[in-house]
């Protein structure tokens, strides 16, 4: 199944790869495979997406996303710096507009997915300045299978959860380093908070000792973005409601671009958070994410509905 599914991706992927003279075909399908495996690590492990739905409208395949994300500060150190966890689960189905035909009589179609799991968890370190700037940095290692399997329209969770058990998929190991920096004052009542962060992606197909501890750059995200958090609109019972609105700018680097076909992207959203002060005592809120993201190549809308653990 892991050359079937490494023939899929280099015919599907070939007309946006580049070619290097030195590279065979199997280097160039290999290549092409860890390129779009760190695609779907960008669109599956970003902060708040948690259900997506994404047009490449450069490359003709839409894809899906179901996601869950946490990062928890941990009580394990003082006032200036701490350690904190970090962690993802999720699950991406992605398709092409149109047929395409393979070799051994092999189609990609409406009918047929790629689908990807992935778990993810890391530890990483808040420093805090005295420019209330804080510094966080940490390393996450994020499992994932991918194979392509037969679209069911009508399934649900349920058959997903089972053809991750019964199908036959490629197991890949992928690092993701970040480095981000973050700011947050209170004016008036009114939040605001301003977030630059770099994350960088590497996946390994082949869980030999040398391939695991070789490091190079498959693909980046430069992120940075501003946001506003009114004041309490609506109290009830010692809870309360407040809106966010935000926008931030994404710059890719590394093979992803290759795939993608363009390197930037916008996300606007607008949050709606109902604070529960002790009830219960861990959870500081719930709230309700709705935003879109949009460039030259892409199209789609998120929707999220969790909740913020209180520490």
């Amino acid at each position: 199944m892991k050359y079937l599914t490494l023939h899929v991706l280099f015919f599907l992927l070939l007309n946006v790869y580049p070619l290097h003279a030195e590279e065979t075909p199997a280097d160039i399908a290999q290549r092409a495979y860890l390129a779009n495996i760190n695609t779907l690590m960008v669109f599956t492990s970003q902060d708040g997406l948690n259900t997506g739905h994404y047009r490449f409208s450069n490359i003709g395949i839409k894809m899906d996303i179901y996601h869950l994300p946490f990062l928890y500060q941990l009580d394990i150190g003082n006032e200036t710096i701490n350690m904190f966890a970090m962690g993802n689960v999720g699950y991406s189905r992605a398709s092409v507009n149109e047929n395409i035909t393979l070799p051994d009589h092999i189609t990609l179609s409406h009918e047929n997915q790629m689908s990807t799991y992935t778990g993810g968890a890391g530890l990483g370190v808040r420093f805090k300045t005295a420019w209330k700037i804080d510094i966080l940095t940490g390393l996450e290692l994020i499992y994932s299978r991918s194979g392509v399997t037969v679209h069911n329209p009508d399934g649900d969770i349920g058959n997903a959860i089972e053809d991750f058990f019964t199908g036959k998929y490629n197991d890949n190991l992928t690092y993701k380093f970040l480095l981000q920096l973050e700011h947050q004052r209170e004016i008036n009542g009114y939040k605001l908070h301003a977030k630059l962060n770099h994350k960088l992606y590497e996946t390994k197909a082949d869980f030999n000792f040398s391939a695991l501890t070789s490091f190079t750059t498959q693909a980046s995200v430069t992120s940075l973005g501003v946001g506003i958090e009114t004041p309490a609109l609506f109290t009830w019972k010692g809870m309360y409601l407040t809106l966010e609105g935000y926008l931030y700018g994404h710059y890719m680097g590394g093979d992803i671009v290759d795939i993608i076909g363009f390197d930037t992207y916008s996300t606007v959203g607008v949050v709606a958070y109902w604070y529960t002060e002790d009830k219960p005592d861990w959870i500081e809120r719930f709230f309700i994410e709705l935003s879109s993201v949009n460039s030259d190549g892409l199209e789609g809308y998120n929707l999220g509905i969790g909740f913020t653990i209180d520490f």
